[in-house]
């Protein structure tokens, strides 16, 4: 599924047209852009585990064998036609109760995005983030063959960096759609109890908000 999504991503950005605007009989000539836009989306966003994909890893993954589920927010600044900032900021929603199931696992990032069409309402990206994740799991039975219980261990700061590949559809107005997929990595390292793999695939759909705060220049038009 992971390869479908990431193929149509490049497909889309394949056959996009490049759109322009016409210019009125008079006046300056405004063209679409990008430039000095800042966009916000909150959305509910899935996730799947994808340890398997990374050479199987040994220590238990975040997702296991089920879908986690994050409200999912972001806030986004077009320097420019080909690159933005960007901030984001996940909390799960779904947490697991069960013995060593995760009970937190919220977390932020920031990071940069490269835009590979300029001067069109189709936008294809990749970029790159990076932040810290706050982690806890439900506190399990452990036995060192001595002594044996029930061992909560705390809650943790972690890194966590995640590739992003995504695509943003933006309208006339002040809405755009956008669909995105993002491979998060970093390991939940408590004081106490084993280490896990934070490493999942998240996938981001929905509609957000376009704020632009771009001043097109009169362009001086010869008559003939």
């Amino acid at each position: 599924m992971k390869k479908i999504i990431a193929i149509a991503f490049l497909s889309t950005a394949a056959i996009a047209v490049k759109a322009q605007d016409n210019p009125p009989a008079d006046g300056p000539i405004v063209k679409h852009t990008l430039a000095q836009m800042l966009t916000v989306n909150a959305t509910i966003t899935p996730a799947w585990s994808v340890t398997l994909l990374s050479g199987g890893d040994s220590i238990k993954s975040v997702s296991g064998d089920r879908t986690n589920v994050y409200l999912h927010a972001t806030a986004e600044y077009y320097w420019d036609e080909r690159f933005s900032t960007r901030g984001d900021v996940y909390m799960l929603l779904n947490k697991n109760s069960d013995p060593g199931g995760v009970k937190y696992n919220h977390g932020f990032q920031v990071g940069a995005s490269c835009h590979l069409i300029k001067g069109s309402n189709i936008d294809p990206f990749i970029g790159l983030r990076a932040g810290m994740n706050f982690t806890q799991v439900t506190p399990s039975g452990m036995s060192d063959g001595v002594v044996s219980g029930l061992v909560a261990p705390p809650a943790h700061l972690d890194p966590t960096w995640a590739p992003v590949m995504g695509i943003n559809f933006f309208g006339e107005h002040v809405f755009h759609f956008f669909i995105e997929g993002a491979w998060m990595q970093g390991t939940y390292r408590p004081n106490i109890g084993p280490q896990m793999s934070l490493e999942e695939f998240r996938v981001s759909a929905g509609l957000g908000l376009n704020f632009s705060f771009y001043k097109p220049v009169d362009t001086v038009r010869k008559k003939i």
